[in-house]
């Protein structure tokens, strides 16, 4: 492969040249996907990739709304023009914003020590399992959207039920990823470990919680892009603060650039989410010698 390096580098230079200056449309889409299929060719590492996409994405919003013109603004504003509302509003985004991610992090953490402890409880006592698992099954059927509003008149427009919401959204696969960690602990090395009179703390801190601890995690990254969304949820029912309510005004209002800037971050900030929940979940799972 290094010796196609040279008409690599010269076919991205002359498609960027293109792409920034040449003022014809079918020329311009033609060299957008010769680029796209240049970089799929030429670039093996897959962590490129991904990031290439987004910014690939980003360029093809760019060229259909500001560039070529094939979508008026009314139906998708350009992501310069949603940057420039982002930038011109940030002293009302941020407050918004700050009092959106503090929900969505106490009912995170919430929902995260809930989960586990119901899972554990279920699993100490069967009966228990039995009695709760079908009503957390039944919880999960409902759509956030149709118990938000409940929560919200039943308790108020204050913090507490919105972290309620974001708890409800989130807690169900942290619950049952837990609940199959402590299932699949080999019963032989406790029994082993019972015989030879360790204490029950250790083999809690030897056995149980190494092994559940990667199964917990693979809950949380799984429930974490669900917990900005159930405080997004719950805002947009009713609050005088929060990312919902600036998204809610501007789709009253038809300013439909506030609503994508305000989309936008809220996916950059739940991706964030996921990514430190992934990050934490493979650096664990390394360390004990499960994934390279």
């Amino acid at each position: 492969m290094k010796k196609y390096q040279g008409i690599f580098k010269t076919a991205l230079l002359v498609s960027l040249f293109l792409l920034t200056f040449t003022p014809n449309k079918f020329i311009t889409i033609s060299t957008f996907l010769l680029l796209v299929v240049i970089l799929s060719l030429f670039v093996k590492d897959s962590r490129i990739l991904k990031i290439l996409s987004f910014f690939i994405f980003v360029y093809l919003w760019y060229l259909v709304t500001d560039r070529l013109l094939f979508i008026p603004s009314y139906i998708l504003p350009s992501p310069l023009r949603v940057l420039n509302i982002i930038i011109s509003q940030k002293d009302v985004i941020i407050p918004n914003l700050i009092s959106t991610l503090k929900i969505t992090f106490f009912g995170f953490i919430l929902s995260i020590l809930f989960g586990v402890s119901l899972a554990f409880l279920m699993h100490l006592i069967r009966p228990i399992e039995d009695l709760i698992y079908p009503i957390a099954v039944i919880s999960q059927s409902t759509p956030t959207i149709a118990i938000a509003p409940l929560i919200i008149l039943w308790f108020g427009f204050g913090s507490l039920p919105k972290i309620g919401v974001v708890v409800w959204a989130t807690f169900f696969p942290i619950t049952v990823n837990t609940l199959v960690g402590l299932k699949s602990i080999d019963q032989d090395m406790v029994d082993v470990l019972k015989a030879i009179g360790a204490k029950t703390s250790d083999i809690f801190k030897y056995v149980v919680l190494p092994h559940t601890l990667t199964y917990i995690l693979t809950g949380i990254e799984i429930s974490s892009p669900y917990a900005i969304l159930g405080t997004l949820t719950a805002e947009w029912m009713g609050t005088d603060i929060g990312m919902g309510l600036y998204i809610r005004r501007s789709f009253s209002s038809f300013e439909l650039g506030q609503v994508f800037a305000g989309a936008i971050i809220i996916i950059g900030f739940s991706l964030i989410t996921w990514g430190i929940a992934v990050s934490l979940r493979r650096r664990f799972t390394r360390y004990l010698g499960g994934e390279k």
